[in-house]
């Protein structure tokens, strides 16, 4: 197994730490996990231990090579404010899709989101040397759709009855890519908006 899964990689720059995800973590995250997170998630949380849970399975597909979770931190306070992944990981085909991302209230539509997504990006371009990362959201969820636009994904459609939801709900996924070449505009497009 490769040794990402195995050593995993905590990313980090002057304001975030990307760290990986460990169970220890789950009783910080959970103060911040209020109900609205989970509308559109694949998972209905009510309880620290379906939590706990949710968790462990993240961990698992790390131990089984097909994930990288991380909790977000920020690097002054060492706060814990978030978790984000990259998951579907196939160094094989060179691609991954980026999801399973949620902040504290605090701290959404603000810089946070921008910094972890230049944070994953540039290792999945400029690390793993990938060629497709994508991401796919709930046709529902507009404010998702928005934020990744604005990071300057490529809409590519609509996924009919991509899963039913922990719900019942059976959702319509719109995916989005980022490909290699598009890669060093998305990223200068990202260093800027962090600059203002």
């Amino acid at each position: 197994m490769n040794q990402i899964f195995t050593n995993p990689p905590t990313l980090v720059n002057e304001q975030i730490e990307l760290v990986p995800m460990q169970l220890e973590h789950a009783e910080e995250l959970y103060q911040h996990a209020n109900p609205e997170i989970w509308e559109y998630m694949l998972v209905q949380i009510e309880t620290m231990e379906q939590f706990q849970h949710w968790m462990s399975q993240a961990i698992e597909q790390r131990n089984s090579g097909t994930a990288l979770p991380f909790i977000v931190k920020l690097r002054e306070s060492g706060e814990v404010i978030g978790t984000t992944r990259l998951y579907d990981l196939n160094l094989t085909h060179r691609t991954a899709e980026l999801g399973s991302t949620w902040y504290s209230a605090d701290y959404q539509r603000s810089f946070v989101n921008t910094t972890c997504k230049l944070l994953l990006l540039k290792y999945c371009f400029e690390k793993l040397d990938l060629i497709r990362v994508q991401i796919k959201t709930d046709e529902r969820n507009i404010r998702s759709q928005k934020a990744i636009e604005r990071m300057g994904a490529t809409k590519e459609g609509i996924l009919r009855n991509e899963r039913q939801l922990a719900s019942g709900y059976i959702r319509n996924a719109v995916v989005y890519s980022i490909i290699r070449k598009e890669w060093p505009q998305v990223k200068e497009g990202l260093i800027a908006k962090l600059a203002r």
